[in-house]
């Protein structure tokens, strides 16, 4: 059985949620950025970056998705 925690928003704070996710995938993407222009970029971080930025990018378009759901 799976447990399920229930979460409810104002549009307003799910609109803020969306934009806070966002923003940290942006930064990891620039933090990629940066790293890779270095003399001696560390492969694995850059890699560990680029997997958070597409979690984050999926999760911000999941929550997009709910919100426009929830409009209509």
């Amino acid at each position: 059985m799976s447990e399920k925690i229930t979460v409810e928003f104002r549009p307003e704070q799910l609109e803020d949620v969306i934009e806070a996710v966002v923003r940290a995938a942006e930064q990891d993407a620039e933090d990629i950025e940066i790293l890779a222009s270095m003399a001696h970029p560390d492969r694995e971080i850059i890699k560990g970056l680029a997997e958070s930025r597409k979690r984050l990018s999926t999760l911000a378009a999941w929550l997009q998705h709910v919100r426009e759901e929830a409009e209509v």
